[in-house]
């Protein structure tokens, strides 16, 4: 993607519903996961981000929509073995290995998934999904404004200043 092409990346804005931390999957990992719950401002579209990983481990801040989520755990319900936490990979257009097992630890904090208590890395869909999302929807927001793909927005401002300040300097010697 050319730099003046950043613009084509939405800047919405959403109601942060919540912020919080959470544990990372593998016992001996370092650091606490940081996420977002956010909305939009008519409370019909829910999205989840990672924020941190506390520790150096690669992922995706993009804002993953909540339908997409729930698409994939309706599937993980009807599955008696469990699932791994791959499952959740098609949630992000990111491709870091961290994504899946991330939003995992965040679905097990909300109470959405289960660990097995045989098999330590299969979880297990609680089914509480509409609940859920109900809950989090009926929750007052603080608005802010987001790119979609989770990069600052003053990245994208940045980059378009840069293109506009160098077509400006252009049209400016053509003129003189």
């Amino acid at each position: 993607m050319k730099a003046n092409q950043t613009s084509a990346i939405p800047v919405v804005e959403l109601m942060q519903l919540k912020q919080a931390t959470c544990k990372k999957l593998s016992v001996g990992a370092d650091g606490d996961i940081t996420y977002q719950i956010a909305s939009t401002p008519d409370k019909k579209h829910l999205y989840l981000s990672l924020q941190d990983s506390g520790s150096k481990g690669y992922f995706s801040h993009e804002w993953v929509d909540a339908e997409k989520v729930a698409a994939i755990l309706d599937e993980a319900a009807a599955t008696l073995a469990g699932v791994t936490s791959k499952v959740f990979r098609p949630a992000f257009s990111g491709q870091s290995s961290n994504n899946a097992p991330f939003l995992a630890a965040v679905l097990l904090s909300e109470g959405l998934l289960k660990k097995d208590g045989v098999h330590g890395m299969r979880l297990h869909a609680t089914g509480d999904i509409d609940n859920w999302l109900k809950k989090q929807l009926s929750q007052k927001g603080k608005p802010f404004r987001v790119r979609m793909d989770g990069k600052p927005i003053e990245a994208a401002a940045a980059s378009e200043n840069q293109s506009t300040g160098k077509d400006a300097a252009h049209a400016n010697r053509q003129t003189a």
